[in-house]
């Protein structure tokens, strides 16, 4: 089993609810869905939870691939979609290595381990 997700739609941003095994596709998977979604909701922000998702924490090859995802989704044209994506340790890298890179890489991204720090992020 991979990460499936439930969305929800909010007055400025979109929400998805993450569950499953983590793999580095599904994750990829998820962040290019999040985009889509939130576009076509007409919606500023992304808050991806990947609070209830196990198995074994990404490695730092898979968060920097995801990291140049998130950028590179941002880049597409059309409307910039600020992205926030909210878990636990050690999913969540210490460091926030995965959003280091996306951001060095230009994109709008900030990653948390508090869910109302990232709606405040969201929202702001």
């Amino acid at each position: 089993m991979s990460v499936s997700f439930e969305f929800r739609v909010h007055a400025n941003h979109v929400e998805l609810e993450c569950t499953g095994i983590y793999t580095l596709d599904s994750s990829l998977h998820v962040y290019s869905q999040a985009f889509e979604i939130a576009s076509r909701e007409d919606r500023d922000a992304i808050l991806v939870d990947v609070g209830q998702v196990t198995g074994s924490p990404p490695t730092l090859m898979d968060r920097f691939q995801q990291g140049v995802h998130v950028a590179e989704q941002q880049a597409r044209p059309g409307r910039r979609i600020r992205f926030a994506l909210v878990g636990h340790e050690p999913m969540i890298h210490p460091q926030r290595f995965g959003e280091v890179i996306a951001k060095t890489r230009g994109a709008t991204a900030q990653v948390f381990t508090d869910l109302d720090e990232a709606l405040a992020w969201i929202s702001g």
